[in-house]
């Protein structure tokens, strides 16, 4: 005879013992395989993202250019003059002093077409960025989207 015989089944129930869940599920890795991966794409996020700064500290005079480009664009006073210095002053940023300074003329617009990779609309008005600094005053906006061009393309 079994010690349960006789019971009613509510006695039975009240007999059994409560369910034991199991143990949690940690979220944080346990085993050296996460943590290893963990530690490169850590590595991996910190050297992408000091590429991308050095990148963005490379590219900080162009950006300075084009703002100044806008304010000659957006403003009444735009010359030609002004946008042929703009050109020199940001060559002279992105390129040795003694391989910019002197170019004038045509040695100017042929380093201008090869600066921005032989691209059409700088090759088209290459020779026009080279005069605008000895043409009358006037406001041109195919010399500043030209110049624009060079800005955004050209290559230290």
């Amino acid at each position: 005879m079994s010690a349960y015989e006789g019971l009613s089944l509510s006695e039975l129930i009240n007999l059994l013992h409560d369910i034991v869940p199991p143990a949690p599920v940690a979220l944080w890795p346990v085993t050296p395989g996460w943590w290893l991966l963990a530690s490169w794409l850590l590595a991996l996020a910190l050297i992408a993202l000091d590429q991308w700064l050095a990148l963005r500290r490379r590219n900080r005079y162009r950006r300075e250019a084009l703002r100044a480009l806008e304010a000659l664009a957006t403003g009444h006073e735009t010359t030609s003059e002004a946008v042929a210095v703009l050109l020199k002053r940001t060559a002279l940023g992105a390129y040795p002093r003694h391989q910019v300074a002197a170019l004038q003329g045509t040695a100017w617009a042929d380093f201008l077409r090869h600066s921005s990779q032989n691209d059409p609309l700088v090759s088209a008005s290459a020779a026009a960025l080279a005069r605008a600094a000895y043409r009358p005053p006037e406001h041109d906006p195919q010399l500043i989207a030209a110049a624009r061009r060079w800005i955004q393309v050209h290559r230290a």
